[in-house]
C-alpha cells in the first residue's frame, strides 16, 4: 500500500488528462542574481531559522538508520510519536506517510512529495496543513510573515478570496534555483529577498490548471518545509 502512494504521490499527471501547458513563472525566484545597474538593490536574504526539534530529528534519524531490521523502525515510529504534533516549521513527512519509506527517496522526490500535498492542501481549501507544512519566516511574493498566528490568518484570508477548489494540479517539478534562473529567467525584484541560496532549498513549480504557481521549499529535519508562495 505504502509503494502504492508513493508512485501515485509521484506521478506528474492524472490518468487519461492531458494537461495544459502550465505558463512559465514571471521569473526564477532567485536572490544570486543582482538587478541590472541603475534598479535598486533588493534586501539581503534572510538567514535561515535555526529548529531545534529539527535537529534533533535528523540526528535521531541518522542513529536509527545505523540500526537493524526492527529496531530502526521501532527507533523512526519513536521519533514520530515525540515530533508528530509539531505545528510549524515541521520536521516530520507528511501526515500518512511512513518514514522509512519517505526517507527512501531522493532528496528532490521527498521536496516533490511535499510541494504536491502542500498545493492539493490549497486546491482543498486547508489551511491548517497550508500552515503546518510552512516555515518562518513565510513570504507571500515579497510579504514576509513571521508570526505563526499572522500566517494562520492570512491563508485564512487567501482561501476565503479564491475559488482554489476550481482548481486543477496536473504536475510539479522540482529545480535548483540556479537550473531555475537558466529555465525562466532572472526573478522580479520583489522576490529578492527570497533565501534561495544552499544545497538544501528547491524550488518547486506546479503547473495549476495551465498556470505556474512557485514554491521555494528548504529541508528540515527529515522533510521539507514551504517557506514562500508566488504565482
Amino acid at each position: 500500500m505504502l509503494t502504492a502512494l508513493l508512485l501515485v504521490a509521484l506521478a506528474q499527471d492524472p490518468a487519461g488528462e492531458a494537461p495544459p501547458p502550465a505558463e512559465p513563472p514571471a521569473a526564477a525566484p532567485t536572490a544570486e542574481t543582482p538587478p541590472p545597474s541603475g534598479e535598486e538593490q533588493p534586501a539581503a536574504p534572510a538567514a535561515p531559522v535555526r529548529n531545534k526539534a529539527a535537529d534533533d530529528v535528523q540526528r535521531g534519524a541518522k542513529k536509527a538508520q545505523e540500526l537493524p531490521g526492527d529496531a530502526r523502525l521501532q527507533a523512526l515510529e519513536e521519533l514520530q510519536k515525540q515530533y508528530g504534533g509539531v505545528d510549524i516549521n515541521p520536521v516530520l513527512p507528511p501526515r500518512g506517510w511512513a518514514m522509512d519509506k519517505f526517507m527512501e527517496l531522493s532528496p528532490p522526490d521527498q521536496a516533490r512529495v511535499v510541494a504536491r500535498r502542500f498545493l492539493e492542501d490549497l486546491i482543498a481549501g486547508d489551511g491548517r496543513g497550508l500552515a503546518s507544512a510552512s516555515g518562518l519566516p513565510f513570504f507571500f511574493d515579497e510579504r514576509r510573515i513571521e508570526k505563526l498566528d499572522e500566517l494562520r490568518n492570512e491563508w485564512a484570508r487567501v482561501l476565503r478570496s479564491r475559488r482554489t477548489d476550481l482548481l486543477t494540479l496536473y504536475s510539479v517539478e522540482i529545480l535548483t534555483a540556479a537550473d531555475m534562473e537558466k529555465k525562466y529567467g532572472r526573478a522580479p525584484q520583489r522576490l529578492g529577498a527570497w533565501p534561495t541560496r544552499g544545497s538544501n532549498t528547491f524550488l518547486a513549480v506546479g503547473n495549476l490548471s495551465g498556470h505556474a504557481t512557485v514554491l521555494l521549499l528548504r529541508q528540515s529535519g527529515i522533510t521539507w518545509q514551504v517557506l514562500g508562495i508566488h504565482d
